[in-house]
């Protein structure tokens, strides 16, 4: 068996690439945006179920709206999966 010395060469190649900085968002911002977000769909929810009313009980109206919200999502979710599946 015969045994060679290893030998480190420097290339010209930087091995660790520059992180881009533009790309870069700022946690605070992004609570922010989705905090907002959240809030108009919250204020916008709320002026839909005063038009619609299903129930006389507030309570029963919202969450018959919010049942019609989260069937609406889980199919929308149920086929997006089974569309990215096949």
């Amino acid at each position: 068996m015969k045994i060679q010395s290893i030998q480190f060469t420097q290339n010209s190649r930087n091995v660790y690439p520059k992180i881009s900085t533009t790309n870069k968002s700022v946690p605070y911002k992004k609570g922010l945006e989705t905090a907002g977000a959240w809030f108009g769909f919250g204020i916008g929810l709320d002026m839909v179920s005063r038009k619609i009313s299903v129930f006389k009980s507030p309570m029963k109206n919202s969450l018959f709206i919010n049942g019609i919200l989260a069937l609406g999502a889980g199919t929308y979710t149920l086929a997006k999966s089974f569309k990215e599946r096949n």
